[in-house]
């Protein structure tokens, strides 16, 4: 992702190991599509954070997902938060970009590198049942709004510390 795009926000470095088969299935989207993922910190007018747990995910991650050929990073953050929450999400600036290279676990080589751009974002009203969300049958495992940044968060060494702070 250019510097350009969000020049403000922090950048951390992520490397990310995956066995061969993971690998495989995402080159296309490394290679011949965007390589860039987008999510939101989506919090209510009473400060809760809104988290889903997906198909893939370890733990609690922020909505989102790829983003669309021609689709701008903010754009895809808002559109996977209606996907993956049911909220309408006012997406404001990126709080934190993460670089990331993808390693062969089995090779121990980077085998593509990416972008991840984390958007503040607010939103109000219910989550709805998992059932209803998501693209895909169950991608979308739960869905809800947090007082505080849960526990078992997925990459929560990386992405807590960015998930506290106000809206930028």
């Amino acid at each position: 992702m250019p510097n350009d795009l969000a020049p403000d926000a922090p950048r951390e470095r992520q490397s990310i190991r995956l066995p061969p088969d993971r690998i495989e299935m995402l080159r296309e989207w490394a290679e011949k599509g965007t390589a860039l993922t987008a999510a939101a910190r989506v919090r209510d007018p009473a400060g809760r954070l809104a988290f889903v747990k997906t198909a893939w995910s370890d733990g609690w991650v922020l909505p989102g997902g790829a983003v669309e050929p021609g689709e701008s990073p903010a754009a895809a953050a808002a559109r996977e938060v209606r996907e993956e929450t049911g909220l309408d999400p006012a997406v404001g600036d990126p709080i934190v970009v993460f670089e990331q290279s993808y390693v062969d676990a089995e090779r121990g080589a980077v085998a593509f590198e990416a972008d991840y751009v984390v958007y503040a974002a607010r939103a109000d009203g219910p989550v709805p049942d998992a059932a209803d969300l998501g693209v895909d049958p169950d991608e979308i495992r739960a869905a809800r709004w947090f007082e505080g940044v849960p526990s078992e968060l997925h990459d929560g060494d990386l992405l807590r510390p960015f998930l506290s702070g106000e809206d930028r």
